[in-house]
């Protein structure tokens, strides 16, 4: 078998060749394409096996060498300190150590998402941007409006355009300020709306699943659907542990002389996904249901605050989804295992 390391960019793509006693047999440059990847995979007559440190094009790589008749492994680049804190630091080095590194089966691989996924997560952070947007959009124009003394009451942001236009009106003065804000603050309504009408298809996909996950006060589909794709396949996680710091809700911990000293979370991971999580967790918080979870909520930020007891709730909420799907479970407010916190007066 041949080893191939292959250090990939947005435009070129750096590539170093071994064979099975560890001689170097090509190495060079190509175009980020899938024509140049293809016909470099196809040109190699031996079963190969391709190293790709993950990366935003891994998967489409990985998919498109595997397609060739090889194999591709992507790997964690946070693991590969011989390579991150080598003095010597190129492309050409780093696809070198890619293929001896392989060869000596020192790389940790990481799971490779599927063309539907990596299809579906494209469309939730288009309509993650496409929100952010309109977000800042909106909070320009309660700016603008306020300066004058007009304070717009609050709603959601779905609603937003088409109160302004109807029930609350612009006031005279601004009407060459506010209304492109208006127009594109409902375009982008338009466009979200869109989106989530994609989301409901693929949630309809798995309906068993996600109605499980809905049941939990303050997931909606979106939620559910946007940590199913980030998963992708439970049984490939050890532990709820795990799924924390997947997510990036785990906090940094630095143990040393005895001395345990927790940092903030580390916010690795899908960050759409993550803030769903978050905006989940105000969510079950604000619901009328009592549970379980928000009890431990008010016990905890009593202590921590609310906004550090919200992330944990959000860390929390992941755990428990994972939890359902993996054990076919249904959601119960009080499960039999947990101790009940009063509630809050």
């Amino acid at each position: 078998m041949y080893h191939c390391g292959i250090d990939l960019h947005s435009r070129i793509t750096v590539y170093h060749l071994l064979d099975g006693a560890g001689t170097t047999l090509a190495r060079g440059e190509i175009d980020t394409s899938e024509a140049s990847l293809g016909e470099l995979a196809r040109g190699i007559k031996k079963h190969t096996r391709f190293y790709i440190e993950a990366s935003t094009g891994s998967a489409w790589c990985a998919r498109l060498i595997e397609a060739c008749g090889h194999q591709a492994v992507v790997v964690d680049p946070n693991r590969l300190r011989a390579i991150s804190s080598s003095p010597k630091k190129t492309d050409a080095h780093d696809a070198e150590m890619l293929a001896m590194l392989g060869k000596t089966g020192l790389l940790t691989p990481v799971h490779v998402r599927s063309e539907f996924t990596d299809r579906f997560r494209r469309l939730l952070a288009a309509r993650h941007a496409i929100v952010g947007s309109r977000a800042n959009l909106i909070r320009t124009t309660r700016s603008l409006l306020r300066s004058e003394g007009h304070n717009l009451p609050s709603c959601d942001g779905d609603d937003f355009a088409r109160r302004l236009e109807g029930t609350w009106g612009i006031p005279e003065g601004y009407e060459l300020a506010v209304p492109p804000l208006v127009q594109a603050i409902d375009d982008m309504t338009t466009q979200v709306l869109e989106i989530e009408k994609a989301v409901h298809e693929v949630a309809e996909a798995d309906p068993t699943t996600v109605r499980r996950l809905r049941a939990i006060p303050g997931v909606g589909e979106l939620i559910a659907t946007s940590f199913l794709a980030l998963i992708e396949d439970p049984t490939r996680f050890r532990s709820s542990e795990e799924i924390a710091a997947y997510t990036g809700l785990a906090p940094w911990v630095n143990s040393s002389a005895g001395k345990r000293k927790p940092g903030g979370i580390t916010k690795r991971g899908n960050s759409a996904t993550r803030a769903l999580l978050v905006q989940g967790a105000w969510a079950h918080v604000r619901s009328k249901k009592d549970t379980a979870l928000k009890r431990w909520y008010y016990k905890l930020s009593e202590r921590v605050g609310k906004k550090k007891a919200i992330v944990g709730l959000a860390r929390k909420l992941g755990e428990l989804m994972w939890t359902l799907w993996k054990n076919e479970a249904d959601y119960q407010a009080f499960p039999t295992s947990s101790r009940r916190v009063p509630a809050p007066t």
